[in-house]
């Protein structure tokens, strides 16, 4: 009796989770009401907002915009096809992991339960395997000796010596006794790839670390394959390190006055918040914390909260990071809605990024565009918006 209670119990649980889970994709393809409140558990990772990547987005024209005068053949999917993305869309949701750590304030601390390892595809890693016990400080002490001498985002993991649960030795507590460790530098960040140099810094200090330790060092790559793979993985942010976006501008001597502008954007479901940029809040993980933002199309004046009465402009552009975000093609499909209702709210109109009139051929050429990248990325191992495409195209990624 008791095991039936337990299977009915399971099954419950299951049903609520698919349940739950569909409910929240259909919140990220639906519209958003203007009432929608915003969760401050909601686990995503503050995006970081670049000066290269407002100036394009704001100027147009750039290598990292999609434009609408792109050569694109537009053909409609299969319905099978359909079917299984959006099948294996409420897979990924359904076992993703939730990063709440990152949402705590204070100093970070380890999620419970979740285990914190190097990443395979973007990092370089030393292994200093032993039986242990070794104690957390002791580690860690040697470590921050000379982790500073690095540029790339460095971590170092233990297995803990009871349990074999990997974790980040920072996040634990100095009661933690660990038994094998391994330590990771970053290949490919938003400033470049890794060169010889550091990288050799970085096996100097794993032999300090195992010096200090008595243990062993184990390279899965060796210096010639790392620096390689750094190369790849630069060509591959290179290409796809693009900006969907689009105007909304005024008539030809009209203005946007301020109040009126966030009454359209709070409207369309956007607050103000990061570097006084509205942004529509990602409540599905994972991915940045932000969908896509508003800025102003005049670069020379911000948003000023304090100021609404003052604040002009004769344009507006929305602009999203296409590898930050997850199903970057259903984010699209949102943000030109939300274009739209700033539009007609506004009295206004929407402009591609190079100021000509956005019609619906030129949405559906993004819409293909963001599409493509999104397969070719993860035909290479690492989809839109996962945490691993989050460290590589976003420095403010701490996952």
């Amino acid at each position: 009796m008791n095991l039936q209670f337990a299977l009915l119990f399971i099954g419950i649980v299951i049903v609520a989770v698919v349940a739950l889970t569909t409910y929240d994709m259909a919140r990220l393809r639906g519209p958003r009401s203007r009432d929608d409140s915003s969760s401050d558990n909601s686990p995503h990772v503050e995006p970081s907002f670049r000066p290269d990547i407002l100036s394009a987005a704001r100027e147009g024209g750039g290598e990292k915009m999609l434009r609408t005068d792109a050569d694109v053949i537009l053909e409609e999917k299969p319905r099978q096809e359909v079917l299984r993305k959006e099948i294996r869309q409420l897979e990924e949701v359904a076992t993703m992991p939730l990063d709440l750590a990152s949402r705590r304030p204070g100093p970070p601390k380890a999620e419970p339960g979740r285990e914190y390892l190097s990443d395979e595809k973007i990092d370089f890693v030393i292994r200093l395997p032993g039986e242990g016990p070794i104690q957390r400080n002791m580690a860690l002490g040697v470590y921050k000796q000379h982790e500073y001498k690095l540029n790339k985002a460095r971590h170092l993991y233990g297995q803990h010596h009871r349990t074999a649960h990997w974790s980040e030795l920072q996040l634990d507590s100095q009661s933690t006794q660990y038994g094998d460790l391994a330590l990771a530098i970053q290949l490919v960040d938003p400033r470049g790839p890794i060169d010889e140099s550091e990288i050799n810094v970085f096996i100097q200090l794993g032999l300090q670390l195992a010096d200090a330790l008595n243990r062993p060092t184990k390279l899965p790559r060796t210096v010639e394959e790392g620096l390689a793979r750094a190369k790849e993985l630069h060509l591959f942010c290179d290409m796809y390190d693009v900006i969907a976006g689009l105007h909304v501008v005024s008539g030809t001597e009209d203005v946007f006055p301020g109040r009126a502008v966030e009454m359209a954007a709070q409207r369309a479901g956007l607050e103000l918040g990061a570097m006084n940029l509205f942004h529509m809040k990602n409540e599905v993980a994972p991915g940045s914390r932000h969908l896509f933002s508003l800025a102003n199309l005049d670069a020379s004046c911000a948003f000023d909260p304090t100021a609404w009465e003052a604040f002009k402009t004769t344009g507006l552009s929305l602009f999203m990071s296409v590898p930050c975000t997850y199903q970057p093609g259903e984010v699209f499909n949102k943000m030109v809605a939300s274009a739209r209702s700033m539009a007609e709210t506004l009295g206004g109109r929407l402009q591609d990024q190079n100021n000509r009139p956005l019609t619906d051929k030129g949405i559906a050429v993004i819409h293909h565009q963001i599409e493509e990248i999104e397969e070719k990325m993860r035909a290479f191992g690492i989809p839109p918006g996962s945490s691993t495409a989050l460290k590589l195209f976003n420095e403010a990624a701490t996952l």
